[in-house]
């Protein structure tokens, strides 16, 4: 009687074991499902930010960035490239200055020999 006692309680005690397992495996399962979902909100938050940033910078531009601002840039643009030894092939017949002058948006100069 003794072993039929004890092998009910071994039986016992392994389902309650199966059963804490299988409570243990849901929780980590659940918990891996709640990180995921906050990852996915975290980086759609980020993208939110980004795409209103990217929207703020456009109506900025589109307002205030003309006329002379664009020329500033322009020149700005062309001076950090010209300071990295940025190669410019001048093709023949063309003044250098001229292609500096169109590379930053300024009109090109006309030399008198030029004119007709």
């Amino acid at each position: 009687m003794n072993k039929v006692v004890k092998a009910e309680n071994e039986k016992i005690a392994a389902i309650d074991y199966a059963t804490a397992a299988k409570i243990v495996a849901d929780g980590v399962k659940r918990a891996k499902i709640k990180e995921s979902e906050g990852t996915k909100r975290s980086k759609i938050l980020v993208a939110e930010g980004a795409a209103e940033a990217i929207k703020l910078i456009n109506e900025a531009a589109d307002n205030y960035f003309i006329g002379n601002a664009q020329l500033f840039k322009k020149l700005e643009t062309l001076e950090s490239s010209l300071k990295s030894n940025t190669k410019i092939v001048v093709p023949s017949g063309s003044e250098l200055v001229n292609i500096i002058g169109d590379m930053s948006g300024v009109l090109p100069i006309i030399k008198k020999s030029d004119v007709r």
